[in-house]
């Protein structure tokens, strides 16, 4: 009974041993043609991420261009017949862009994939057009011009009055200017510094995102940000203090 349990173990050990055991002899064989293709693997990621770069400065200027003219819109086609690239190269170099920017690209029915970009141009345009007070700013406008050949007809025979009142009135609307631009500082809370964990959590994106976004240069950033921030404030990255900082402050 007691030899029986003896093979029964020496078995199991020897399934063990022996895999382990060849496969220490094909590492110690083959330990150079390993460590070969890994340093071929890595060069060529390395060469890759050269290429890349170095291809996206000739490619870039025609990118911008188009991102401006279309608002934030483009398709692999627009960028293929712009720069010169075939349609396959134009598509790839977008949806790099698209990692980067943090966008998904959409389906159309006539013009196919489309790709989006936001731009600080094109975020200006939206708060404009949500503007509440754009409306009533034209009016008093157009009621300020309407009315300005009248104040010149009158102000020939009453001069000196109209002249104090208008002076009063001007003063009055400076004083209620400066304490409504006081109240409204006071009021609005001051952004802090933040770590890259805290931002990726306030731009609501991963922390690696962040990461891959603050090596580019400061007004992409700039871009990027303001087009993922909740109160659309645009953030630097500080090296000396290793934080990102509001671009304001």
């Amino acid at each position: 009974m007691t030899g029986q349990v003896l093979d029964r173990n020496s078995n199991g050990l020897l399934v063990l041993i022996i895999p382990m055991a060849f496969a220490i002899v094909i590492i110690c064989q083959l330990w150079p043609v390993l460590l070969g293709l890994t340093f071929i693997i890595v060069s060529w990621k390395a060469w890759q991420g050269y290429q890349w770069r170095k291809w996206s400065q000739l490619v870039n200027p025609f990118f911008n261009n188009l991102v401006k003219e279309n608002r934030g819109y483009l398709t692999p086609l627009d960028l293929s017949l712009k720069a010169g690239l075939s349609s396959k190269s134009a598509k790839a170099y977008l949806e790099r862009k698209a990692e980067e920017y943090g966008t998904q690209p959409k389906k159309v029915k006539d013009k196919g994939v489309v790709y989006y970009f936001p731009t600080a141009s094109a975020l200006g345009r939206i708060f404009d057009d949500s503007d509440p007070f754009g409306d009533d700013s034209e009016e008093e406008e157009v009621t300020t011009t309407s009315t300005s050949p009248q104040s010149i007809s009158t102000s020939s025979t009453t001069k000196e009055p109209n002249s104090v009142s208008f002076k009063e009135i001007t003063q009055l609307a400076q004083e209620k200017a400066k304490t409504a631009t006081a109240t409204s500082t006071l009021d609005k809370p001051e952004i802090q510094s933040m770590n890259q964990a805290d931002l990726a959590k306030r731009l609501d994106v991963n922390s690696s995102t962040v990461g891959r976004q603050k090596t580019k240069s400061e007004a992409e950033f700039a871009i990027w940000s303001l087009s993922k921030d909740p109160e659309g404030i645009s953030w630097k990255y500080d090296v000396n203090t290793n934080e990102f900082v509001p671009s304001e402050a």
